[in-house]
């Protein structure tokens, strides 16, 4: 077999083992719920569920939120730092929780990724996030919680 039908064979050997979506039982795929968009006013949690920030980087991303015509709210821990993280996995996932919970919060921002995010997934309260769905903002690992949250 030549190397290029051998490769096209692999890449189409998953395909083969995964069962169609259309085959699946529609009632146990749970609809994405979207949350509103953000306007001019509205307040965006502030948290780092990973890697600690600088004050400066703080300073500059509340600067940016605010320049965008919305109001600030910054974690209770978000500014904490415990090695390289911003504060223990606890305080972290209860800043994430608590950004959920605030009916005042429309989308929460994390100011900035790292490993930390991934010590936390197991312990999030995916109920109360599917309760109270909001814009998650973020980047590098914070894909992770994304996913995880979608």
């Amino acid at each position: 077999m030549k190397r290029r039908k051998f490769g096209q064979l692999l890449l189409g050997a998953p395909l083969l083992l995964t069962k169609p979506m259309g085959s699946r039982n529609r009632s146990q795929l749970k609809k994405t719920r979207k949350p509103a968009r953000l306007k001019k006013g509205d307040t965006v949690g502030l948290i780092a569920p990973a890697s600690a920030a600088s004050a400066e980087k703080f300073e500059k991303a509340i600067a940016n939120i605010k320049s965008l015509g919305l109001k600030v709210k910054v974690g209770q821990y978000a500014q904490l730092k415990t090695g390289f993280l911003a504060g223990s996995d606890e305080q972290r996932l209860a800043d994430l929780h608590a950004m959920f919970a605030d009916k005042s919060i429309k989308a929460i921002w994390a100011v900035r990724g790292g490993y930390g995010t991934t010590r936390i997934l197991s312990k999030i309260n995916y109920k109360l996030i599917r309760q109270n769905p909001k814009i998650l903002i973020g980047y590098s690992d914070i894909t992770g919680l994304s996913n995880a949250i979608y």
